[in-house]
């Protein structure tokens, strides 16, 4: 059957992008969620040697390009303790969720204070 020539394209009722949810911008962008995360080259080329972070918030304040954002984190060391506040601009589909670097404590040393030789 022939179209009419006002016949509205086909593309025009094509479905469009799901509605933001919670985790996600209006762009489509997931959400970074508060959190200890890896960040290697896949969230930045800025970091060539990956760094572990914990992650305090994500800035919703500032106009970023699609698929990126800017978060406030706090840079761990290998213990899992804050060395410095940062802030970075990342691809949250390239931030993997990490464990806290363990902090491992030993036991205390005892040492007999009382006897003297």
């Amino acid at each position: 059957m022939p179209r009419p020539a006002n016949a509205v394209p086909a593309s025009r009722w094509a479905a469009h992008p799901a509605a933001p949810t919670a985790s996600t911008r209006a762009d489509g962008t997931p959400r970074v969620s508060p959190g200890v995360y890896l960040l290697t080259r896949e969230a930045s080329p800025q970091f060539a040697t990956p760094i572990t972070v914990r992650v305090i918030r994500e800035r919703t304040d500032l106009v970023t390009y699609h698929g990126w954002t800017w978060v406030e984190v706090y840079q761990l060391d290998a213990r899992g303790q804050a060395t410095d506040r940062r802030e970075v601009y990342v691809r949250p589909d390239g931030m993997r969720a990490a464990r806290t670097p363990s902090a491992e404590r030993r036991a205390p040393v005892r040492r007999n204070a009382g006897t003297s030789r």
